[in-house]
């Protein structure tokens, strides 16, 4: 399975409507996206009907802006419903836990403080709470060392990231990419 899962739309900071990210989808020939726009889940609906239509799975999620620290973001797969903006994180986690969806800590350790975690913030996060997964690649550029520094964090942290799902056991992306 091919799958993208962070996706915006026009909804909050992307450049494309519902229908226009799961044509890309399709085209790009990906099985799954998810729709994780900035604290809204508007375009969740509409991306569903048309990757219904389209034969691609569409997972309801939101990108949430917690109040502490720094605004950092987490990511909610599988909701049912919006999670209110402005929570700690650990109140973020939970919410998103509480609709039964996964939490996943998007682009971390990026070189700027507003929304993206700190190695210190997620190491404490990981060790009382449970999240879900950590977003390993991205499109921030955030330069080698601070690659190193992730790469290096999820190697010593793989057990608990993860592990309520085995998500842990899928953590390597896959090379045979369909043509």
């Amino acid at each position: 399975m091919i799958a993208d899962p962070h996706c915006h739309t026009v909804a909050s900071d992307g450049m494309v409507s519902p229908a226009e990210l799961v044509k890309a989808a399709v085209d790009a020939h990906l099985d799954l996206i998810a729709v994780t726009d900035h604290d809204t889940m508007d375009s969740v609906n509409e991306a569903q009907s048309h990757g219904e239509s389209a034969g691609i799975v569409v997972v309801a999620g939101q990108e949430v802006t917690t109040k502490w620290p720094s605004q950092t973001h987490v990511m909610g797969w599988f909701l049912d419903k919006p999670v209110k903006r402005g929570m700690s994180v650990e109140d973020t986690v939970a919410a998103i836990h509480d609709q039964g969806g996964l939490a996943i800590i998007p682009h971390p350790f990026m070189p700027v403080y507003f929304g993206s975690i700190q190695p210190g913030m997620l190491r404490r996060l990981i060790e009382k709470h449970s999240i879900d997964g950590i977003e390993m690649g991205f499109t921030v550029p955030t330069g080698a060392r601070r690659r190193r520094m992730l790469n290096d964090f999820y190697a010593a942290n793989r057990e608990r990231l993860g592990r309520r799902h085995r998500l842990n056991e899928c953590a390597r992306p896959r090379r045979d990419h369909r043509p």
